[in-house]
């Protein structure tokens, strides 16, 4: 049975997070899908892979990776961590060039990161349902203090996670937290 992990942005499938999702749940099969700052070519890719792999059992994605994940083509399980609900606004002020945070597949050390590439987001409305839960942390550094009242109006079942003391998925989350939500699995 397979997993899909989806990296938020600047991020890499070669990071701490897969290596603590393999390490801490080896049952399932970890698929990481290594995506871009471009929400086209992303969710693309992550359809993609959908479409050919009907196994997929979980779709979880962090930060810019929760939004790519809501809006995918997927019936299944979604998990999103500190998602990104309006990259176009909260990113808007990430316009220029940045390094990745891991090694990537395609070997890239830094992008891009235009007013063109921002834009795009909108063209994408991030799809909420019964089988999505969404894990944030209160005060998130990164989205800002106010997201928690942006996840109450558009999750119907949105769940606080105390266990995140950042924006990042840490060890302790997804070693313990996740692993309720992994728990039929397992």
């Amino acid at each position: 049975m397979k997993a899909v992990f989806i990296h938020g942005f600047a991020g890499s499938i070669h990071s701490d997070v897969v290596g603590n999702l393999r390490k801490y749940y080896p049952e399932l099969e970890w698929c990481p899908i290594e995506v871009s700052h471009r929400a086209d070519e992303s969710i693309e890719k992550i359809n993609d892979f959908l479409k050919t792999h009907s196994d997929v059992r979980y779709l979880i994605g962090s930060s810019l990776g929760g939004f790519y994940v809501l809006c995918a083509d997927f019936n299944g399980r979604k998990i999103v961590v500190n998602p990104s609900l309006n990259p176009a606004s909260s990113l808007r002020n990430s316009v220029g060039t940045h390094t990745y945070r891991g090694r990537r597949e395609d070997g890239a050390k830094t992008f891009k990161f235009t007013t063109q590439d921002l834009f795009a987001f909108r063209k994408w409305k991030p799809k909420d349902t019964p089988l999505t839960v969404c894990h944030y942390t209160p005060s998130d550094p990164v989205l800002g203090e106010n997201i928690k009242l942006e996840y109450q109006r558009f999750f119907a079942h949105a769940e606080m996670t105390p266990d995140l003391s950042g924006h990042f998925m840490n060890e302790h989350y997804i070693k313990h937290k996740l692993r309720e939500l992994l728990q039929d699995e397992l």
